[in-house]
């Protein structure tokens, strides 16, 4: 059995490099980056993943919940794939879904009353979603194969943020940056981003 201290140890890492990289943008200009720019960054956040999504081996998944009224739910079919949930504070919720192969999703959440929906849909699929602040509502869904992503929100306030991506929308999505949006509901896709007011 593979202990979930080393994945747990790999999540941190990877939600410390999404914080700095998202922090490098501007909090009200969201970096939405093409694919030969998105290719290096994702790659190096894939990197410590690689031996648990590869072949054809057993899934791994884990959960590490702190505070209290936390909830989460992991689904994996399919063989080699890789689920992480890491949950501080009160009231948050995680849904993680995985249909395929060789696929992995990360979640880092801190703050309170947070929710997070992420799915995957194929084969060699990636994504990794940080999370902190209050009041964030998250979705990332991946329909197709060798898709990769990753999302950071951060300090929204009554907000829905969320990320559709299939092969026809290209093979990266990374926005950024998404930091202290208030009222709105923001929908992501590579290359766009569309903004519409909460009442």
């Amino acid at each position: 059995m593979l202990s979930t201290a080393k994945p747990l140890a790999l999540l941190a890492a990877g939600a410390i490099t999404v914080a700095a990289w998202a922090g490098s943008a501007a909090a009200a200009e969201p970096l939405l980056l093409d694919s030969s720019a998105a290719a290096p960054i994702v790659g190096s956040l894939m990197e410590p993943i690689q031996p648990y999504v590869a072949g054809n081996g057993g899934s791994t998944s884990s959960i590490l919940q702190l505070g209290d009224g936390n909830a989460a739910d992991i689904s994996v079919s399919g063989s080699a794939n890789f689920a992480s949930i890491q949950q501080s504070g009160q009231n948050n919720r995680a849904i993680q879904s995985i249909e395929g192969n060789n696929s992995a999703l990360l979640l880092v959440q801190g703050g309170k009353n947070n929710s997070v929906v992420q799915a995957a849909k194929g084969d060699n699929d990636f994504q990794l979603v940080g999370v902190s602040g209050s009041n964030n509502q998250v979705a990332y869904v991946q329909v197709g194969d060798n898709l990769a992503g990753a999302l950071d929100v951060r300090n929204a306030q009554n907000t829905t943020v969320v990320a559709l991506q299939t092969p026809q929308s290209g093979r990266y999505l990374m926005p950024t940056g998404l930091n202290g949006i208030k009222n709105a509901t923001v929908v992501v896709v590579p290359g766009r981003m569309y903004v519409f007011p909460k009442n």
